[in-house]
This record gives structure tokens, sequence and C-alpha cells, in this order.
């Protein structure tokens, strides 16, 4: 008895070594796999691209286990589902519901574009399965308005990669469209839903009209780009016109930006800036470029701003923009002049 008590827990250890090797996506694999294939696919078509592949090579993975790590898996399961809840589930249909009915469908949703999550859109969904590759070839086969409309749904990295495989006068082309996209129709959209997916909705109340694109848009995309490229599109637009390019120029630095600064190069901004712009400047500002910014001062020009923030009456949003623009004009001049560097996104600035 003793020797088989002994073979026993030898046998549990073994059990519980191969548990704890086995990994979460290891874990979902083996869940997927009990599923039924109904099953499978409604949870698979949730996943973002990079989730499905990297649980469909798991499930190749796990094809030979054994009884204890299918027993293991489904514990786990249940140990993680326990302390989970069903009040997140659809939370936001059930809160589009009840302003719908309460507001009426217009007001409904300009409200909960005010203070609601980002809602991801089909076309923004289906667009995260294609390649870059793919976009590209549609985008150049395309009505430039069209184009830029897609592109809008696309995650600025993504849309510069893409951007990087068209010919370069379409390049300066969307970028513009993007940053001067008006409203776009139902109508407009169904069209768009329906160039990436063959039974795509055809009804206009499936996809609402929105709002999208924008000079902000525009100019995270071109700091995506490659240095040389992003000078190419920014010298296009400036000759199409130069209101617009200035404005995509202007945000693609913003005062965020100065975090990506060394801390001698803070220093040296800080230095050629007055109190007077530099104070309300720093109301807006995030904490840690605060912190930043204090650590590349001396201890008493710091104490000196704090005391002066502190002492200051709240401004208007606008005086703080104007004086954070301020700043960023004075490290635009530097970085021109060479006295300063900094890299940030796809553009490099020197």
């Amino acid at each position: 008895m003793a020797e088989a008590a002994m073979k026993d827990g030898k046998n549990v250890n073994e059990n519980d070594q191969q548990l704890e090797l086995m990994t979460g996506k290891q874990t979902a694999a083996i869940l997927m796999l009990l599923f039924d294939d109904e099953e499978a696919a409604k949870i698979l078509e949730r996943l973002e691209p990079e989730e499905a592949e990297m649980l469909g090579e798991a499930m190749f993975s796990v094809a030979d286990v054994d009884a204890v790590q299918i027993e293991g898996s489904l514990n786990r399961f249940l140990q993680l589902v326990k302390t989970q809840t069903t009040l997140a589930y659809k939370s936001d249909e059930k809160v589009g519901r009840v302003f719908r009915q309460a507001l009426g469908t217009p007001r409904a949703e300009n409200m909960m574009n005010r203070f609601a999550p980002k809602r991801p859109s089909n076309i923004a969904s289906l667009l995260k399965w294609i390649s870059a590759r793919d976009i590209a070839e549609l985008v150049q086969n395309e009505p430039p308005q069209i184009a830029a409309v897609l592109i809008s749904f696309m995650t600025p990295e993504a849309a510069a990669e893409m951007l990087q495989l068209v010919r370069p006068e379409l390049q300066e082309e969307l970028i513009y469209r993007v940053a001067t996209l008006a409203p776009v129709s139902a109508h407009a959209l169904a069209q768009i839903h329906a160039l990436l997916e063959d039974n795509g909705p055809s009804a206009e109340e499936i996809i609402p009209p929105m709002e999208i694109g924008g000079v902000m848009e525009s100019a995270s995309i071109v700091n995506n780009l490659p240095k040389q490229m992003s000078q190419m599109v920014l010298k296009g637009l400036a000759k199409r016109n130069r209101q617009i390019g200035r404005q995509i120029e202007d945000e693609m630095f913003v005062f965020a930006d100065l975090m990506n600064l060394s801390s001698k190069d803070i220093g040296t901004v800080v230095r050629k800036v007055d109190n007077a712009i530099l104070v309300p400047a720093l109301r807006g500002a995030p904490s840690a470029l605060k912190a930043k910014i204090f650590a590349a001062m001396s201890q008493r020009a710091a104490e000196t701003i704090q005391d002066e923030m502190d002492e200051t009456p709240p401004q208007p949003m606008e005086a703080v923009i104007s004086a954070q623009r301020g700043v960023i004009e004075i490290a635009k001049i530097m970085i021109d002049n060479g006295e300063i560097s900094m890299t940030t996104g796809g553009a490099d600035y020197v």
C-alpha cells in the first residue's frame, strides 16, 4: 500500500508539473477543441486577428494532450469564471437603447459620442483582417474620397504602412482628403462596407452617419511615415493648401511630445521660455511631463514655477492651449536650428 501511495503521489506531482507548464494560450486552445464547431466559431469571430492567429497555433500544439491536462484546463477555466460577473456583458448595447429611447436617435448618438468609449465600427473590424498590400491595391482603384473614408477607419500605424505602398502623388492626395473629410453619410459608409465584405449591410440604418477623419487624424498618419516620405507629403500639402498643410504640421508636434526630448534638451527649451508662458502651459500638462520638466530645472526655478502655478487663478482652456503652442514654437525653432533633437512616431525631428 505504501508503495502504491508513493507511486500515486509521484503521479500527482508529475500531473501538477504538467499543468503548471501549460500556458494560458494552451488552456484556451484545449477549451476551443472541446467546443463544437459552431460554438468555437462564435468565439473565434470575436477575437482580434493577432489573437486568432495565436489561438490557432496553440490549437495545433495541444492536439495530443492527455485526460489530466484536459481536466486541469477545465478546472482553471471554472476558477476564472467564478470571479466574473455579467454586468459588463453587452453594457454598451444597454446604454445605447436607454439613451435612444429617452432622447431619440440623433440626440442620443451626439451625446454618446462625447462620453462613450470609442465604439469600433464594422468597417474598422474588417480592415484589421486585410493586409496593407491588399488595402493599397483597393484604394488605388477607388475614388480618392472613398479611399480617404476607408483610411480614416484604420489605425495611424496601419494607414501609414499602407500609404507607403501606393504611388507618391496619391499619398499626398489621400492625406489631404482625410484632413478635409466632411461628415460621411450612411449610404457612403454602406458602400465602403460592401467593398470589404461581399455580404455586407445594404441598409443605411445598419451603419449610422458619422464624423471621421480631420487634421489630427492626418497628422497622426504622417507622424508614422518615414522621415523622407513625411517631408515630401508635407511639402506637397503646403503647395496644395498652405493652411491645411500648416495645420497638419502643427498637430504633428503637440505639447505632450516634449516627453520625447532628453532631460538636457527639455532644460534647454524651458530656459528660453518666459514664465508667463510656461506657467499656463504646464497647467494642462500630464503629470509625468510636469515632473520631467521640473527635474530638468534647478530646484529654485522649479519651486518658483510651482509657486506661480499655485497662486495663479484657473485659466481658460484657450489660454492654456495658446501657451502650449508658444512653447512648441520655441522648441520647433530649436529643432530646426539643430540645438535639440527629438524622435516621435515614424517621423524624425533632428
